[in-house]
């Protein structure tokens, strides 16, 4: 039986929660399920798909089941809003099901109820700090610390920190890049006094860039020098120094990214090492159907365990161009640069048609079946919620011609209102409100070290490196596209 014969069930029965339990666990039978949980009008079949979930999204999934007045409860647990704090069980709270921010906007006769119903535990804690208004003993206890600035970084609990011993475990990362992200400055003069040699290179990376923030440019000097000289390193190490020997290590990499080709353009170089055709369309029939998810699946599982080179000569196709340029990606040692021209969209402006091109290779190397973990659809990657609100069928998006007029619109619509590329793609990929929220308001163009300080401390660690490399992308389909004049240079200057 042929394949697209396969396929035509999943749309016309994609409902049918039997049908979705024949395919694999995965993120995509997560999708189908959700989906299902949605549109059932039946409380048992909607609990059945969500205890066959591969991984449950506690609040989206029991939301879902909350239309069930069966179980409302379980929603409220999970989610515990002030309104009907006496309602739920307390070890909902215990389970982290009431927010430490929910918490700090809690009146003073709800605290002292929640003070009075918990038992010993790090949620008593907080209310108790917030009941007294005292902040001074949050980082006494290591449980307590890290429940704070992780959840509630706020100027109430910064303060000068003499001893980081409790925190220094696998984590510590996180303490340090919450503490710089949002600007605690107490906490951060205190971490620039610690000894960052004994430390890993992941939390070198934080105290570099609060040594940054605290204009001390020779420990952050230091602390690059203690590490593995990866581009981004070499790339900072240019920046502080200006010496040409960094500049030079960039130089010799293969593997385009953000830092080498802005050394490149520093350079007057072209970078050359890119590969558009990778096509001869020796294969009539694909191994694998690109616009079908559960084949998608199969094609990333055989990646795993079969020869990558074998796999790209069974997907020479157009009809499989993408699942090709990623098996040639692992073939190759990832020693090329593939960046393919798929005939997704036409468009007489070249620069807006390059940032089409350049969000699509960020989001799902072209793949029109794209499933993600959050379950971002197709070759765009557009959240069921914005597609839903476009007026569109969440089942039309493994299409290029929907997807791709979804993506364009909404990308239409965050210029109009960012107009700068750089936060452009930022909003694609954390929302709008995220970007006016957590990166307008912080970032920087003037200053020795900017705006590549600011593209640093973006608080959200996808969104600091989807920035960078969507810009990469822009600029490298704007030179296959035609535009040669784009450069990281032009885009970085406002």
């Amino acid at each position: 039986m042929k394949k697209s014969l396969i396929f035509l069930p999943l749309f016309l029965f994609s409902l049918n929660l039997s049908e979705i339990l024949t395919h694999p666990k995965s993120y995509v039978r997560d999708f189908y399920l959700t989906e299902f949980m949605r549109e059932t009008n039946s409380s048992t079949l909607a609990f059945k798909a969500y205890t066959s979930l591969y991984k449950v999204k506690l609040f989206k999934h029991t939301r879902l089941l909350a239309k069930f007045p069966e179980f409302k409860s379980l929603y409220k647990c999970v989610n515990v809003k002030k309104e009907y704090l006496r309602e739920v069980d307390i070890a909902c709270i215990l389970n982290n099901g009431l927010s430490l921010r929910t918490i700090s906007t809690l009146s003073t006769k709800d605290l002292i109820y929640l003070y009075m119903k918990l038992p010993k535990s790090i949620q008593k804690k907080a209310v108790k700090i917030f009941l007294t208004n005292d902040f001074s003993k949050v980082f006494s206890n290591r449980d307590l610390g890290y429940y704070f600035i992780l959840n509630y970084p706020s100027k109430k609990i910064d303060q000068p920190i003499e001893d980081f011993s409790l925190f220094e475990d696998k984590y510590f990362y996180l303490f340090v890049k919450s503490a710089v992200v949002n600007h605690l400055n107490k906490i951060k003069h205190s971490l620039n006094k610690l000894d960052y040699k004994k430390f890993s290179d992941r939390v070198k990376w934080w105290l570099f860039l609060n040594a940054m923030t605290l204009n001390d440019k020779k420990r952050a000097f230091d602390i690059l020098m203690s590490m593995q000289k990866s581009d981004k390193v070499n790339f900072w190490l240019w920046l502080i120094t200006k010496k040409e020997g960094y500049l030079n290590n960039l130089l010799l990499r293969k593997r385009v990214n953000f830092y080498t080709l802005y050394a490149y353009e520093e350079a007057g170089k072209k970078f050359t090492n890119i590969k558009t055709n990778i096509i001869y369309n020796s294969i009539k029939k694909p191994l694998y159907n690109q616009t079908n998810p559960w084949d998608v699946l199969k094609f990333f599982n055989d990646l795993k365990y079969k020869n990558p080179y074998e796999l790209a000569k069974k997907l020479d196709s157009n009809k499989s161009i993408a699942l090709k340029a990623i098996a040639l990606d692992k073939a190759f040692h990832y020693k090329y640069n593939f960046f393919i021209t798929p005939d997704i969209y036409k468009d007489k402006n070249i620069s807006f048609k390059a940032f089409v091109y350049a969000i699509a290779r960020q989001e799902s190397r072209f793949i029109p079946a794209s499933v993600s973990r959050s379950y971002a659809l197709g070759t765009m990657q557009i959240m069921p919620f914005l597609i839903r609100s476009y007026k569109s069928d969440v089942f039309k998006q493994f299409d290029y011609n929907e997807n791709i007029r979804l993506g364009v619109k909404h990308l239409k619509w965050l210029f109009n209102n960012l107009h700068n590329p750089l936060m452009v793609a930022y909003a694609y990929n954390g929302g709008i409100g995220f970007v006016n929220r957590k990166i307008k308001p912080y970032f920087k163009y003037k200053g020795e070290f900017e705006p590549f300080l600011s593209m640093e401390l973006i608080p959200y660690d996808e969104s600091r490196e989807y920035g960078k490399r969507v810009l990469a992308n822009f600029v490298i389909y704007s030179h296959i596209f035609g535009d040669n004049n784009l450069t990281l240079h032009k885009l970085l200057k406002k």
